[in-house]
């Protein structure tokens, strides 16, 4: 413990510098440098896609006189905090980017888009950037296993702030102390209330971006000499009590966490996963027995069995039957399932082609959606779900017991890939993205990062 830990009074708040110093002294090694690259480039992916969606443009043109010097992700320039604002949007926009379930929820890789703005702010090379987003994604997976803030109110955005304070902090070169400052201004300021359930809004996709852009402008503010305040996790007043509830952070520099988040194979809420899956298996099988793919007037019901924990935050209210925008439609269990059966597909764009669609939105409000007590005494190890589906007086059926993506099926580099080529490729053209994923896959070699942010002929 260095001399100016020692002077830290809040023990979590000293263990959390401990344990970034530590793990700042530790290069990745290959195996880690490659699973932090496959999420990087998964993230681009994400990221790609959303530039062409509606609330981007809006953002884009609220700081269109911002024009450096920072990349945005995709193309064009601004200032080192609406640069990182605006691409932790893209990432999280089309809800693509990856999950990880502890006793709390989160998308660790929304802290992607701040640490690629910091780290061309600063200069810092690929291995870094690499390094600073792996110790902040360690950050934000021990504090989704220690303690729910989610179930006191607070949005996944709280504990990314803390762990976007790390990433950003170790790509300005804060001292311990400047550290310290930084985590506690985030932890005190940073608090959200859940604000993605119900009918959902753009501020899903805004949330992770205003969490990031407070915690680099609060590691700037370190960097200048401003303190925070200490205690801030412990005490009357403090993080624990009022915030996140009891914790107990595990912060084990040695453990390597690199490879725990879930990628997301379908662009939708990570628990309608497992049903899109079941849904689009029985699509086929139903349009065989029928010999139609033109099911929809046929269907007569839909159940979907799952885990208590999706049922309310994917089927928690009347919005989820009857959504009037994309957000509550991919977080919407019955819409995506009526999706699926109807259409027999669902990708990039499905949502936005059925949101109005007559038959789809006819068979949602058929949908039953129940918790499985089996299911949910299996979550968050396994993420079960069955559906099962009465059509011309015949029942199909079908379950996922663990989701594309889930560790025990994860998505491999190719997935990731085929991915990545689908979001660059109809925006840059085929020859361009390959020659980007190319350098992507090269990342942690580049001595600066700003040629990997967008196409080569941009």
């Amino acid at each position: 413990m260095t001399s100016s830990a020692q002077a830290i009074s809040d023990t979590v708040l000293r263990r959390l510098v401990c344990f970034v110093s530590a793990c700042r002294a530790r290069p990745l090694n290959e195996a880690q440098t490659q699973a932090m690259t496959l999420r990087l480039t998964d993230a681009m992916a994400c990221a790609l896609l959303a530039t062409g969606s509606a609330d981007f443009a809006v953002l884009r043109a609220r700081f269109a006189d911002d024009t450096g010097p920072c990349t945005i992700i995709g193309g064009g320039e601004a200032s080192l905090e609406h640069a990182a604002f605006l691409n932790v949007f893209l990432v999280r926009q089309h809800d693509w980017n990856d999950t990880y379930i502890g006793k709390n929820g989160g998308h660790p890789s929304d802290l992607i888009g701040g640490a690629l703005a910091v780290g061309e702010h600063a200069e810092r090379s690929g291995s870094d950037v690499l390094h600073a987003i792996a110790i902040g994604t360690h950050v934000m997976l021990d504090l989704c296993d220690a303690a729910s803030a989610l179930a006191r109110g607070w949005d996944p955005s709280t504990y990314l702030g803390i762990a976007s304070s790390v990433s950003a902090g170790l790509l300005l070169d804060l001292s311990d102390m400047e550290l310290a400052h930084a985590i506690s201004m985030t932890a005190v300021s940073g608090n959200m209330l859940m604000g993605r359930v119900g009918k959902v809004s753009s501020w899903k996709g805004v949330s992770s971006a205003a969490a990031v852009r407070n915690s680099i402008f609060n590691a700037l503010l370190a960097k200048s000499g401003m303190s925070g305040p200490d205690p801030v996790f412990e005490g009357d007043f403090g993080f624990i009590k009022h915030i996140s509830g009891d914790m107990s952070l595990e912060l084990d520099a040695m453990r390597d966490r690199t490879a725990d988040t879930h990628l997301k194979f379908y662009p939708a809420v990570y628990h309608g996963q497992g049903p899109i899956e079941s849904c689009l298996r029985l699509h086929g099988e139903i349009a065989k027995a029928l010999g139609t793919p033109a099911i929809a007037a046929a269907i007569e019901s839909v159940e979907i069995d799952i885990y208590d924990f999706a049922v309310r935050y994917a089927a928690d209210t009347p919005d989820k039957w009857a959504p009037g925008n994309i957000e509550t439609a991919d977080h919407s269990l019955p819409f995506l399932a009526a999706h699926c059966l109807v259409t027999g597909e669902f990708g990039p764009g499905s949502i936005e082609r059925t949101l109005h669609d007559a038959d789809v939105l006819a068979l949602t409000r058929k949908v039953k959606v129940s918790a499985d007590a089996a299911f949910s005494a299996q979550w968050p190890r396994l993420t079960p779900s069955r559906i099962t589906v009465t059509a011309a007086g015949r029942v199909f059926q079908a379950e996922v017991e663990a989701i594309a993506g889930h560790p025990l099926r994860p998505l491999t580099q190719k997935d990731v890939s085929e991915k990545f080529m689908s979001c660059a490729a109809p925006l840059a053209g085929e020859a361009d993205a390959e020659s980007w994923a190319h350098t992507l896959s090269e990342f942690a070699s580049l001595p600066q990062i700003a040629q990997a942010l967008c196409a080569p002929s941009r």
